[in-house]
This record gives structure tokens, C-alpha cells and sequence, in this order.
């Protein structure tokens, strides 16, 4: 059994490496010209995200299907409002918010319910706001909940048996994207979209958010020990997680 010490630690390293995404996010918002002031968190787990731009302050409001994480982020930052939601309806009247942040949430979400899920978000936007994006890359080398090398690149068939062979664990609840994927489901809600994926991949080969996978960390860092920082940067490119703006 886990002691509540134990615990505590766990959702502080969590929420520490959540913030670091918010330099992900503000990048994102200067490249774009944009200020945010009413901020919807939607997916907000422990609550870092949400309680840095409070302490910024920021009107911020976090969103989560999740019982325990509402319940965790509530205790650990009680001045910001966490709200527990059915995952599908907000609980929000219309032209609420400016931003909705969407950080490693989408491919968390079936495709057919993240139709109805951009469509509240859309309600609940402001005209003219912004949503922020960033969402597992069907094409990253590590899958990063399983660790596989390559598990996305298969055939959506081969994921779970795979996983269950190597892992011995399940592989059904994700849903990553391509930009393909992305970009046609933001075009088909009518919304405006700018691929700001170089703002990632440009802090993690600087050094301000560290590589998440050993794999692709040491090829970039052979590429660049080469002087190929250039061939680099392309191929991160196009294994990176993803990230984009979408504006109503």
C-alpha cells in the first residue's frame, strides 16, 4: 500500500513535470499574439497548469472526468475552481472563455467523442479565442504510456496485442493523432489551426524541456554532435508530439 507521503510525492513530480509544458504554452501564446484572460483548463490532472497561471493572474478554471484528480488538484491549490464534468457536456454557459488549453488530453479521448468534445469547446469559446493543442504524435518512436519503440506505427489492430505480449498490459484507451488526423477534425468544427509544433521541438533540443525519450533524445543528440542540427530538427519535427493553435 501506498503511504499518503508517498502519494503526495508522486502528485508533486507529476504536477512538476506538467508545468514544465507551460513554457510550451506561453511560447505558443506570444508566436500567436495572444493574451489570454478567462483560461479553461479541460483535463487539468493535478492542477499545475491551471494554479501557474492563476499565481500569473489569470481568471482560470480547471476541467476533469477524473474523480481523483479533481479531488487532488482542489487540495493542493484550493484558491483555483477544479470541476468535475461527464466528459462530454461543460458545464458552462456560451462565449465563457478566450483560451482552452487541451495539453497530452485529446489522445486520451475516442474519436467519436472528441467530436462532441471540440463542439462544447467551441460553444463555450469566445469569438476570436484560442485553443491550445498539444497531443501525442501517432508517429513518435517511443509509444510514451506503453514505453513499445514504434507500437502507433503498426496497424491500430496490432496496438493492444502487442502491448499485452510485451507489456503485459492493455493498450485501449488512446487515441493519438497525425497531423493529417488534426488538422481535418479542427477544419471540419470550422476552426482555424497554425501548426506551432517548432515551439516544442526548439525547447526540447535546447534543453528547456528536456527529451522525453531516451531513443529519440540520443539520435537528436548524435545528429547534432555531427552538425547536422538541421537534419535534426526536421526529423524531431516530424516525431514530435504535436502542437497547434486553433482559433474560433
Amino acid at each position: 500500500m501506498t503511504s499518503s507521503g508517498e502519494e503526495t510525492a508522486t502528485v508533486k513530480d507529476k504536477s512538476g513535470i506538467r508545468e514544465l509544458r507551460t513554457f510550451d504554452i506561453d511560447r505558443c501564446f506570444q508566436e500567436f499574439g495572444h493574451t489570454p484572460k478567462k483560461i479553461l483548463d479541460v483535463g487539468h490532472g493535478y492542477g499545475a497548469i491551471a494554479n501557474h497561471y492563476h499565481l500569473r493572474g489569470y481568471d482560470v478554471t480547471g476541467l476533469d472526468v477524473s474523480p481523483t484528480h479533481v479531488e487532488a488538484a482542489s487540495k493542493s491549490y484550493p484558491d483555483v475552481k477544479f470541476i468535475l464534468y461527464d466528459g462530454k457536456t461543460f458545464p458552462f454557459e456560451d462565449s465563457r472563455f478566450d483560451t482552452v488549453i487541451l495539453n497530452d488530453v485529446l489522445e486520451h479521448i475516442s474519436y467519436d467523442d472528441m467530436e462532441v468534445v471540440l463542439s462544447e469547446i467551441k460553444r463555450v469559446l469566445l469569438p476570436g479565442g484560442i485553443i491550445y493543442i498539444s497531443v501525442m504524435n501517432r508517429w513518435q518512436l517511443i509509444e510514451p504510456h506503453s514505453l513499445i519503440p514504434l507500437l502507433t506505427w503498426l496497424p491500430r489492430s496490432a496496438w493492444h496485442p502487442v502491448s499485452r505480449k510485451l507489456k503485459k498490459r492493455d493498450y485501449i484507451h488512446y487515441w493519438p493523432y497525425t497531423r493529417g488526423r488534426l488538422k481535418s477534425l479542427l477544419k471540419k468544427h470550422e476552426l482555424e489551426h497554425h501548426d506551432l509544433t517548432h515551439v516544442y521541438v526548439y525547447h526540447k533540443m535546447s534543453g528547456i524541456n528536456p527529451v522525453g525519450d531516451r531513443i529519440t533524445s540520443k539520435l537528436m543528440n548524435m545528429l547534432k554532435r555531427l552538425r547536422l542540427d538541421s537534419i535534426a530538427f526536421y526529423l524531431a519535427l516530424k516525431v514530435s508530439v504535436l502542437l497547434y493553435i486553433a482559433q474560433k
